[in-house]
């Protein structure tokens, strides 16, 4: 299924300088300070680790016609709220120019989610599900999903759960299950503790081991 609707809020991270040729370049951040500062230290670790790097940035590659926001949470949560069938997105880059994102993260309310017992019975051998949220699966090395209970209300109605999708451009990250959930779950968590939902998230501080198949 999509979302309808997309409101981009991230890969745009703000000027610091120029290497003399005019053309301003992003910040440079740490795995920590990436997505406003969502990760928490075993995730920050998981992400250095799926990227094979310590230097990160929130832009839209080397092109420079563009200039987006990066990602905020106070935004994401409060257009969540306000108009929850729009995306809410932080696009992580490598520091090194990368036309590809290694990391993109979005988040949409849905009215409902997949059964993961069903999902795990029917899964093929490239799938992980983990014991998160409500659902929540890492498919081969790019797809990670997780939906988690967190009421929002908007134009269209009620919808009674927030979507979390993280995907990457094939060969960008180390086929990492388990960390990639890890870095989905961190985030998140800080959304859904600024939508006061933290509660009924049911999101863990640690991510267990995926479900036996």
């Amino acid at each position: 299924m999509a979302a309808s609707g997309a409101l981009l809020l991230a890969a745009g991270g703000t000027a610091c300088g120029n290497d003399g040729d005019g053309v301003e370049k992003p910040d440079v951040l740490s795995a920590s300070q990436v997505c406003d500062g969502t990760l928490d230290k075993t995730a920050a670790t998981a992400l250095e680790s799926l990227g094979g790097t310590e230097r990160f940035n929130e832009f839209q590659g080397t092109d420079k016609s563009v200039a987006l926001r990066p990602f905020s949470l106070g935004l994401a949560a409060k257009t969540l709220r306000a108009k929850p069938t729009e995306k809410n997105t932080c696009v992580i880059y490598k520091a090194d120019g990368s036309d590809f994102p290694l990391l993109d993260i979005s988040f949409s309310a849905w009215h409902s989610h997949p059964d993961l017992a069903q999902e795990n019975k029917a899964s093929d051998s490239g799938e992980m599900f983990f014991p998160v949220g409500l659902f929540a699966r890492a498919s081969g090395d790019q797809g990670t999903s997780l939906y988690f209970a967190c009421p929002t209300e908007g134009s269209d109605g009620k919808k009674p759960y927030v979507k979390a999708d993280m995907y990457s451009a094939r060969g960008q990250v180390n086929p990492d299950g388990k960390g990639r959930m890890t870095i989905l779950n961190a985030v998140s968590r800080a959304v859904a503790e600024k939508l006061g939902c933290a509660a009924q998230a049911k999101l863990p501080a640690e991510v267990p081991d995926a479900l036996p198949r």
